[in-house]
């Protein structure tokens, strides 16, 4: 891959109230983060060491700890 690396939107995933959502709305939004993962995934940098890998790596970092703190409002 190249150097440069284009991300999706992280917006949606910003500034939630967790504990104000309903079951379904959790459930919902851990779907939507888990599709973003998967893309992510697809376009992961092969150079571990590069600054494309970083910003990678962080964004999907906060995506994995997001769906932590929705699994465990959910109980799962």
């Amino acid at each position: 891959m190249s150097g440069e690396i284009r991300f999706f939107p992280m917006r949606e995933f910003e500034n939630l109230d967790l504990e104000a959502m309903s079951v379904e709305e959790l459930v919902a939004l851990q779907e939507r983060i888990l599709a973003h993962m998967n893309a992510l995934g697809e376009i992961e940098p092969e150079d571990m060491d590069s600054e494309a890998f970083e910003a990678w790596s962080e964004r999907y970092e906060f995506l994995e700890d997001l769906t932590d703190d929705i699994a465990e409002l959910l109980g799962i």
